[in-house]
């Protein structure tokens, strides 16, 4: 999943140039008059510039008409709309790609080939043979890995990353033909407390420029470093606590380090039996949503019994269980 973009949101209503409250109505008057506006073929001198707006069109549409798309929109934003919808162990479900089908999305909303013709454009304008040339075309992503410690995804953090991308120059080659450069670029990740593995961060159009293409996305998907006290599952944090097959037997203190630098004391009067565990409230990791509040923490009981007994340890300690059998 993609989960989040830190690079500027694509605002939809203002590609679209309608308010939030537009009905379906004015979002299609818009979209019409838009997409005559910026179609390729009535745009010959910028045909680069209005092959990126026609496109950008066709998505607002596509999304401001779907109702279950734009209430995802409105309510999260276009990242959790590509991405997916932010859940509550850091992650998101679902998501959609949108397929740079304006071209599509343009005749189906005409219902013709050719309404330059049927607008009085006349038929000098070879809107047909372009709309059928294919657009710029979008680049695969680029994937990166993103590390963070059990800590960093506990806390937040902020990762920086130094790409060097090709972008056009704003002197042509010698020939005169559209001379690219490498241009260098910061991408700043914020990361959010309780992301969890697998979360993607997307910054898009960051990849290469180049003729005829839109540059790819750079997606970075976080990998969480292993931790050596804690393991995680998913909002709860596990820590594996060693007694002695006497402190199990009769009760104990355990003491349990956090993520953020304190020390619990968990008292453990009950008898630890194989298996038991013991659940902590509120100590786990936070919840990416809501951070103010935290999973639990797990403390899992490893007893560790004596390598050797004399035989008088084993009469009276035999001695013992047989009464608590009684």
């Amino acid at each position: 999943m993609e989960a989040t973009t830190t690079g500027p949101e694509k605002d939809l209503y203002e590609v679209l140039q309608v308010t939030r409250s537009a009905t379906d109505a004015e979002i299609k008057k818009s979209y019409k008059r838009l997409a005559m506006k910026w179609h390729p073929d009535k745009n010959p001198e910028n045909a680069e510039e209005a092959a990126q707006m026609f496109q950008d069109i066709g998505e607002a549409y596509a999304v401001l008409t779907d109702k279950e798309k734009k209430a995802i929109y409105d309510q999260y934003g276009y990242e959790a709309l590509r991405d997916g919808v932010p859940d509550d162990n850091g992650g998101s479900q679902g998501g959609w790609s949108y397929k740079q089908n304006a071209r599509e999305i343009f005749e189906n909303f005409f219902g013709t080939s050719n309404p330059f013709h049927d607008f009085s454009f006349g038929e000098s304008v070879p809107f047909a043979a372009r709309l059928r040339k294919p657009g710029p075309k979008k680049m695969e992503p680029i994937t990166r890995t993103l590390e963070c410690t059990l800590e960093e995804l506990f806390n937040g953090c902020v990762k920086k990353f130094a790409v060097t991308r090709k972008r056009l120059s704003s002197e042509p080659a010698e020939d005169g033909s559209m001379q690219f450069v490498d241009e260098k670029k910061t991408l700043t990740i914020h990361v959010k407390p309780g992301w969890k593995k697998g979360t993607k961060v997307t910054f898009a159009n960051e990849g290469d420029a180049g003729p005829h293409v839109v540059p790819a996305d750079i997606v970075f998907e976080l990998n969480e470093i292993r931790h050596k006290t804690f393991a995680r599952e998913g909002t709860s944090l596990v820590f594996t606590a060693e007694v002695s097959l006497a402190d199990a037997l009769g009760g104990t203190i355990v003491e349990v380090p956090t993520l953020d630098g304190r020390t619990l004391s968990i008292s453990v009067p009950e008898v630890i039996s194989p298996g038991y565990s013991k659940i902590i409230q509120g100590e786990g990791m936070p919840l990416s949503k809501t951070p103010n509040v935290r999973g639990n923490l797990i403390v899992r009981f490893k007893v560790t019994f004596p390598r050797h007994l004399s035989e008088a340890q084993r009469t009276v300690l035999k001695k013992v269980l047989q009464q608590q059998q009684q």
